[in-house]
């Protein structure tokens, strides 16, 4: 799986009329601050995190497998998502990170989208959605748990770009008295993997959960980072309001969502936060612009993030400013944005940490390079502290 660090450009059009040059500023991280204090985001609640949180955000990441692939077909697509569950049965080095029982019990499922060529008469196929449940130890407790991964934006999907991420002028209403809304896109998102199947049993996600009914207490932990961390708050929340519809007293959900933007207005987070209660477990970068995006007095600091050196663009004389023909699109959907009332879930239960500045010795570093390394490597060396063996395997 190759870790989403150089995203792909899209189409010059946006759902809902976003210039271009918005999108650039956010799809190369999306896909996937030393500054002064007034710019920080709310300080850290907890000093480390757990086992469990980084056995979840290894199983999350795996989630990305399709990332940057085109096929031929969807078949192929499909194939290529097996190597989730071969690598946790067979690779030595995820057994010996998370545990040698886990094994995908769910999928994984895809939605594909084809992608046009102006050079060939065949076109070819990206993912644009993936999910998939494995079930396992969690090292912490000891007992069964069953992870739901999503994975983030795949760069090479248009459609996930356009109909997900950026669509976020429109909200619909979430549906339960007093609920709030949640972006249009973050609809679209979440009615693709409520309908998704799995391919064996032919069962949604909701139905394979209810085979747990009957199974003594057992954990649900739902996670995804960028887009997926997004989204997986949605199908959490959904689970919870499922579960509690149908009596499932046995069954504990919880959502550990990863450099995700905000899914939602503050009606839906204040709702969201008091479902999830104590089992909310966000981990944010302090320097990374997604979930930066679409909390107003959040996204508006994105421009200065990187500008003090040090510690960005250390050896230089300046840190890396938004270039201006970018500042000025940036201020148009500002705009936009400063009219919503998007706002976090409970971001006083979110883990936030500094990733260290990226150093590039050839002198390239930028904003937007800046911006790919902390909403990626930045994660997986300064929050979850992953070995190098396990970046190894993520990068293969």
């Amino acid at each position: 799986m190759k870790i989403p660090v150089h995203a792909k450009p899209i189409s010059p059009r946006l759902l809902g009329g976003l210039p271009y040059s918005v999108a650039v500023i956010l799809l190369g991280v999306i896909t996937l601050a030393a500054c002064s204090d007034d710019h920080r985001l709310p300080p850290v609640k907890e000093t480390s995190l757990t086992d469990t949180h980084k056995q979840i955000a290894l199983l999350c990441m795996l989630s990305n497998v399709n990332y940057d692939l085109i096929a031929a077909s969807q078949e192929e697509l499909r194939q290529n998502t097996l190597k989730i569950n071969d690598l946790l049965q067979n690779n030595a080095d995820v057994r010996a990170y998370i545990g040698t029982d886990w094994q995908v019990v769910w999928g994984p499922e895809i939605s594909n989208s084809r992608k046009k060529s102006s050079t060939s008469a065949v076109d070819s196929f990206v993912t644009d959605n993936t999910m998939y449940v494995a079930r396992g130890t969690d090292l912490a407790t000891g007992k069964t748990i069953h992870v739901v991964a999503i994975a983030g934006t795949n760069a090479v999907s248009r459609k996930g770009a356009i109909l997900e991420d950026f669509n976020v002028l429109e909200e619909k209403d979430w549906g339960a008295p007093a609920s709030g809304k949640i972006s249009a896109g973050s609809a679209v998102g979440f009615n693709i993997l409520s309908s998704m199947r799995d391919g064996a049993t032919g069962k949604t996600l909701l139905e394979f959960l209810a085979t747990l009914g009957d199974a003594g207490p057992t954990e649900v932990a739902f996670t995804g980072h960028s887009l997926g961390g997004a989204l997986s708050p949605l199908m959490a929340l959904k689970c919870i309001e499922w579960t509690e519809q149908m009596g499932y007293t046995n069954i504990t959900i919880s959502v550990y969502p990863i450099a995700g933007p905000t899914p939602g207005n503050k009606e839906f987070a204040i709702y969201a936060a008091q479902k999830f209660g104590k089992g909310y477990h966000s981990v944010i970068n302090e320097y990374d612009i997604v979930p930066h995006s679409w909390q107003k007095d959040m996204f508006e600091k994105i421009p200065s993030l990187y500008k003090n050196a040090p510690p960005f663009n250390p050896g230089g004389n300046q840190g890396f400013g938004l270039p201006l023909k970018d500042q000025l699109a940036f201020n148009g959907l500002k705009a936009i944005i400063d009219q919503k009332t998007y706002q976090r879930i409970a971001p006083e239960r979110e883990f936030v940490f500094q990733g260290r500045a990226n150093v590039y010795a050839d002198g390239s570093g930028s904003f937007f390079k800046e911006a790919k390394y902390q909403h990626v490597l930045a994660y997986y060396k300064d929050a979850f502290e992953f070995p190098q063996s396990i970046m190894d395997v993520l990068s293969n």
